[in-house]
């Protein structure tokens, strides 16, 4: 998202929206369990599960910090999860945008939801990306309907 002249392209959308209670709480759980059960193995001398906790720890941290991200500019729409697995999407490839406020059911983390379907998911409000090409993009953020207002401005 550069202009030929190397200044980056303003955003005409921002989202970044952290995990809800209920994965935090998960995540901040684990991540206290793990250096209880290095304690554990080591007073336990039983080295051949040390690495236990330590996947413990870090899927915990992965847990309750995931993040969403979704970038507006003038030709596309980012779409990040941990900024880690990233999808552009060209916005003159969107076909319809519908928002879920009631959000919750449809799960946490980077998820396949059914053939041409993924989620990019940390609870609360989502927005609805039906492409062209019949996949469809789904992703929590704070403003479902500011993006919706955003895109449809610029299609018109």
């Amino acid at each position: 998202m550069v202009t030929p002249s190397g200044i980056p392209t303003p955003a005409l959308y921002y989202s970044r929206v952290r995990a809800t209670l209920v994965p935090r709480v998960a995540g901040f759980t684990m991540v206290a369990l793990g250096p209880v059960l290095f304690v554990l193995i080591v007073l336990k001398n039983t080295p051949e599960v040390l690495f236990a906790p330590l996947v413990i720890t870090a899927a915990g941290s992965f847990i309750a910090f995931m993040t969403v991200t979704v970038k507006v500019d003038s030709q596309n729409v980012v779409i990040a999860f941990c900024d880690i697995f990233k999808r552009t999407l060209p916005r003159d490839e969107i076909a319809t945008l519908t928002t879920d406020n009631s959000a919750g059911p449809s799960g946490y983390g980077f998820r396949y939801m059914g053939p041409g379907m993924v989620g990019y998911l940390v609870g609360g409000p989502e927005i609805n990306i039906e492409m062209k090409s019949g996949k469809t993009v789904i992703a929590s953020m704070d403003r479902p309907e500011q993006l919706i207002r955003v895109l449809s401005e610029a299609n018109h």
